[in-house]
């Protein structure tokens, strides 16, 4: 029984609870969905206001989708709520227009140069800026784009100014071709041993690259008036200043060769050199340079055939003779205490100069050069007459310091040619020709004497030099002579019988008679030639 009981006690306690449960799980529910009610309709109220609103802000934005939002600008300009065509519009007349009539002044000496950007053909980027401008602040979303235009976007667009750089160069250049002007060099003349030197003038040169940089800094988009710019100049000094050539005051030294047997080619080679180097300054520290002076020898340039050393031959060539000219030039420069900085001598003695004093040059090759090295400049009178050739070197006697020079050789050796005789059948027996003269050969040195006040203070060895000899080749005929036929001897008799005849003959002649032809003459056989003997002339 006590068992029976207990299960009921259990069962009533187990529904009871559950009863309690279900009640408040209903109680909750229906909370539950008072409260999802409530929020859906607060939600749905919501979002009823909300969407109106956003197409409140929808409408006012859109407005704006053609217009340039508040507060862009471009260099300044406000371009807001402005279209893109009316921002283009805006833009030209600000600056566009404007820029034009803008002008730069360039200021060179005591000469102004005005620049009219109009033309330069100016340009600003206005079609590009607007595009630009117009899509400021497009990419936002669509409250954000509401705020902008409520409140302002805040932004400067910068315009890009270009120009045509090719007309500026041109107007640099007119500036230069007006203040640019080369130095004038001092001029010195002689005449009848009196020198004269003219004026110099300063020269002015635009520093290019300078006034480039200036006028590009100032070549703008903004819209002052006007700038000034002032050039860059530099003065360009003469090379050759009055003041210094005015330090030339009397001639140092002096020497002459004759051409007196050289032939009209030759005569013109040596008169055309010598025209080169005449009137050649050297300003101290300057080295001269024969070839360069001188030139190219060519027939163009009016030089002759006439004989030049190739080898140990003499051949002819265009320009011989003007190692003459050099030759001359050496022995001046060095009585002027001017030494070769480079100096050749000749392969073979020449008729003109002692061996040891002679300068030979060749163009491409061997040159003759010297330099200044006195603190004063040297001119250089070079002339022909009467067929000699003449240099004179002028300087400041002063800075002589009362020293003049000589230049002097001494043969060290001499070297004999040998002679080689050939037999020529082509020429008459006894008759001689040379194939090629013999050439004595010498090694020698030359020195240079320094007199101070006429008496010996320094003897300097200058060089040692070298001729070749040349052995010598003469052909000798061995061709016979033919033998000479004798003439027939007049008998007595026959000598009065033709003494008879040529009286007859005048008695006819005294009478008038018929004229009968003339008898022919016997023909008579023409001697030979007499030999000669012939030879080159070097």
């Amino acid at each position: 029984m006590i068992h029976q009981v207990k299960l009921k006690v259990v069962k009533c306690t187990s529904t009871s609870r559950r009863r309690r449960y279900m009640s408040s799980k209903v109680r909750k529910t229906k909370a539950l969905k008072w409260v999802v009610a409530g929020t859906v309709a607060v939600v749905v109220i919501g979002l009823s206001g909300f969407g109106g609103y956003a197409m409140t802000v929808k409408n006012q934005v859109s407005k704006w989708d053609n217009k340039i939002y508040q507060g862009v600008k471009v260099n300044g300009v406000d371009l807001s709520g402005k279209t893109k065509e009316e921002a283009i519009k805006l833009l030209e007349d600000s600056f566009s227009g404007t820029i034009k009539q803008k002008k730069l002044v360039v200021k060179a000496l005591d000469q102004s140069f005005e620049l009219d950007y109009s033309s330069l053909s100016p340009q600003f980027n206005v079609q590009e800026v607007a595009e630009k401008a117009i899509k400021e602040g497009k990419d936002l979303s669509l409250f954000k784009k509401n705020d902008v235009i409520k409140n302002g976007l805040g932004k400067d667009i910068p315009l890009e100014f270009t120009y045509d750089e090719s007309k500026l160069k041109a107007f640099e250049q007119q500036i230069e071709s007006k203040i640019n002007k080369d130095p004038v060099d001092a001029k010195l003349t002689i005449s009848n041993g009196s020198i004269s030197v003219t004026d110099d003038q300063i020269g002015h040169k635009i520093k290019t690259e300078e006034l480039d940089k200036l006028i590009k800094n100032s070549i703008n988009g903004k819209l002052e008036v006007s700038s000034v710019v002032n050039a860059p100049i530099e003065e360009t000094k003469p090379k050759y200043p009055k003041a210094e050539l005015a330090k030339i005051d009397s001639k140092i030294s002096t020497f002459s060769t004759s051409f007196a047997t050289s032939n009209p080619g030759r005569s013109a080679n040596v008169t055309l050199a010598s025209s080169f180097i005449n009137g050649k300054l050297l300003m101290p520290g300057d080295t001269f340079s024969y070839n360069q002076s001188v030139g190219e020898r060519t027939t163009e340039r009016g030089f002759k055939d006439a004989a030049i050393f190739v080898g140990d031959k003499v051949e002819q060539g265009v320009g011989g003779g003007i190692c003459q000219v050099s030759t001359t030039l050496y022995r001046a420069a060095m009585r002027a205490g001017v030494r070769s900085t480079e100096r050749y001598n000749h392969s073979m003695p020449t008729s003109y100069s002692p061996v040891g004093l002679d300068a030979t040059v060749y163009w491409g090759s061997l040159d003759y050069k010297f330099k200044n090295t006195y603190n004063f400049p040297i001119y250089i009178e070079s002339y022909t007459s009467n067929k000699n050739v003449y240099v004179n070197f002028y300087g400041n006697a002063a800075g002589m310091g009362g020293k003049t020079y000589e230049l002097f050789a001494e043969t060290l050796e001499k070297y004999d040619p040998t002679i080689t005789n050939v037999n020529d059948a082509s020429l008459p027996e006894g008759q001689k020709q040379w194939d090629k003269n013999p050439v004595t050969g010498y090694k020698v040195k030359s020195y240079l004497v320094t007199y101070q006040d006429g008496k010996e203070i320094a003897r300097d060895n200058i060089a040692t030099d070298i001729y070749q000899k040349v052995n010598g080749v003469l052909r000798v005929g061995t061709k016979k002579a033919a033998p000479v036929q004798a003439q027939p001897v007049e008998q007595p008799q026959q000598a009065q019988q033709a003494q008879q005849a040529q009286q007859a003959q005048q008695a006819q002649q005294a009478q008038p008679t018929q004229a009968t032809p003339a008898a022919p003459v016997a023909p008579t056989q023409a001697a030979p030639n007499t030999p000669t003997t012939a030879g080159t002339n070097q």
